[in-house]
């Protein structure tokens, strides 16, 4: 029963106004949509902040008559858009207009990921060898590197009966100016050759390519200082890692991760159309490394509710040219800015077909050109990174904008009800003409009453404003919902709602609009029912 249920539910069984939350009514979630939803859908949602008296419906104090107060409330733009998606934020400017922005991101690997260099055996023919740079399995032309890791490893024999003192120097290895210079002995134990291996620490060294060359040399001497030759001698260059390298490097294709940016702004979208003004999609790149590095982007499509999926064209298309720090500028990083607007893609039509999702993949090559000539470096901390944002202004034209909320409904509120009656009070700050009607609706989907009579949708008339779309004045409105027992009747076997709402700017959808944090609409919402005796 009507009655039972108010007292179940609520405390105050002696007064002749019963508040109560219309989230128990309407069984609604309550709804993150954007601005366009928020037009569609306040007059039932929204009234869950405050619950007050409704000072203009006119209640009598008989028994066999309730009056509800539903909900007497304001929203604004902002508070709604606070929260208008999990993925995005509102941003507000000085003068208090509101952008959504979206925004994504990601990076590249690092520098000692792409770069390596390669282990190397030089062979001691003699004591004293020049080793060629091209006998090194690399596609890179390396002028310099200072070593973080790396060691090398020697091993040799020793055919005398006595004891031999074997230095090993490396012209290239340097550290503090002085050049590697590593003594080590082969101690005669009775019996020969002698046998000697070891390992040297190469951490804090630099290895300088000079003119395409390694110049390595050992020198073996006994106790009186003559000099021999030592059998087998091999140096290993191994396990390095760097801080930083120079030279040219070839190209190398970075292995860069796609991403899907969601839109929640538009997915209860139905028909009509809607123009917003001036989106963008910023592209912002820090790169440290010190080479020349190219970006394509090989697919950037948007899923939308009117056209599926389509091809975003831009000026990305073209390709990115990062700017890259010189060989003065090591451990900087320099900036380069895209933007994608209006004027130099199709992300306009994009937008007005109203997208759901935007997902793009990206690929970047080091040295694109393939130009020998170009010096540069990399270090073991060199990467990129790519911020995406998207910027949505809520500046927007609309006609016949059409949204839908289906949600679950509680038919019991009606038991024991012989007649009721809502009424509607709303005081629109919106420069939007709006409407709202509920259908309610059987498991099947099959529409067997609505909330206003006759079906057709409630229209709020849009607030004054200037040329400058400021608002000059709000409007108001005033709906009346009668149901008798009749209808009552009808939607005893409602099971959910279908929530409604249209909206259009001036002149037939043809004028654009701006939205300000201070707009709002605010509106009472009551109900008169008649009990059965």
């Amino acid at each position: 029963m009507f009655y039972d249920f108010f007292l179940k539910n609520y405390p105050h069984k002696d007064s002749p106004f019963i508040f109560f939350n219309p989230e128990i009514f309407f069984k609604m979630k309550k709804l993150t949509r954007g601005l366009l939803l928020l037009i569609s859908l306040f007059l039932i949602q929204s009234c869950v902040k405050d619950f007050q008296d409704i000072d203009n419906i006119e209640v009598g104090n008989w028994q066999p008559e309730v009056a509800v107060a539903l909900a007497n409330t304001t929203v604004s733009i902002q508070d709604f858009l606070d929260d208008f998606d999990s993925q995005g934020y509102l941003n507000i400017d000085d003068e208090n207009f509101m952008t959504l922005v979206y925004e994504s991101n990601f990076f590249s690997v690092s520098g000692q990921d792409i770069v390596s260099i390669p282990n190397f055996a030089i062979p001691m023919f003699d004591t004293s060898i020049v080793f060629p740079y091209g006998s090194i399995n690399t596609s890179f032309d390396i002028d310099f590197f200072a070593a973080k890791n790396g060691k090398l490893n020697f091993d040799f024999k020793s055919p005398y009966t006595e004891d031999m003192n074997v230095i090993i120097e490396v012209e290239n290895l340097t550290q503090n100016g002085v050049k590697l210079s590593y003594l080590t002995t082969a101690q005669y134990s009775g019996s020969s050759p002698t046998h000697v291996s070891g390992s040297i620490d190469l951490t804090g060294y630099i290895m300088d390519f000079l003119n395409d060359e390694i110049k390595v040399k050992y020198i073996a001497t006994n106790a009186a200082g003559e000099r021999k030759f030592m059998q087998d001698m091999v140096l290993q260059f191994q396990d390095f890692e760097y801080s930083i390298i120079q030279g040219y490097f070839d190209q190398y294709e970075f292995d860069l991760p796609g991403d899907t940016i969601l839109f929640n702004l538009f997915e209860s979208a139905v028909s009509g159309s809607l123009k917003i003004e001036d989106p963008k999609i910023n592209l912002k790149i820090s790169n440290s490394f010190g080479i020349p590095i190219g970006m394509v982007v090989e697919n950037i499509t948007a899923e939308t509710m009117s056209e599926g999926t389509m091809d975003i064209y831009s000026v990305l298309d073209d390709g990115i040219a990062f700017n890259y720090p010189s060989l003065m500028e090591v451990g900087q990083s320099m900036v380069t800015d895209v933007g994608v607007n209006k004027d130099n893609s199709n992300l306009s039509e994009i937008i007005s077909n109203n997208p759901t999702q935007l997902s793009y993949e990206l690929s970047a090559l080091t040295n694109p050109t393939g130009d020998p000539s170009i010096r540069g470096f990399v270090s073991d901390t060199s990467r990129f990174d790519v911020d995406v944002q998207i910027e949505i202004p809520v500046w927007l034209s609309a006609r016949d904008f059409v949204v839908e909320e289906v949600s679950e409904f509680d038919a019991s509120f009606f038991e024991g009800i012989e007649s009721a009656s809502f009424k509607l009070i709303t005081e629109n700050g919106l420069p939007i003409e709006a409407g709202v009607q509920v259908y309610f609706m059987d498991d099947n989907n099959v529409i067997l009453d609505s909330l206003f009579d006759g079906g057709n949708i409630t229209l709020i008339p849009a607030a004054e404003v200037n040329a400058q779309g400021k608002l000059i004045e709000k409007s108001s409105s005033e709906n009346i919902a009668e149901f008798t027992i009749d209808r009552i009747v009808q939607i005893q076997d409602a099971t959910q709602i279908s929530i409604k709402g249209i909206i259009s700017t001036a002149e037939m959808g043809t004028v654009a609009v701006k939205f300000y944090t201070d707009y709002d609409i605010s509106f009472k919402l009551g109900a008169i029912a008649r009990l059965k005796e």
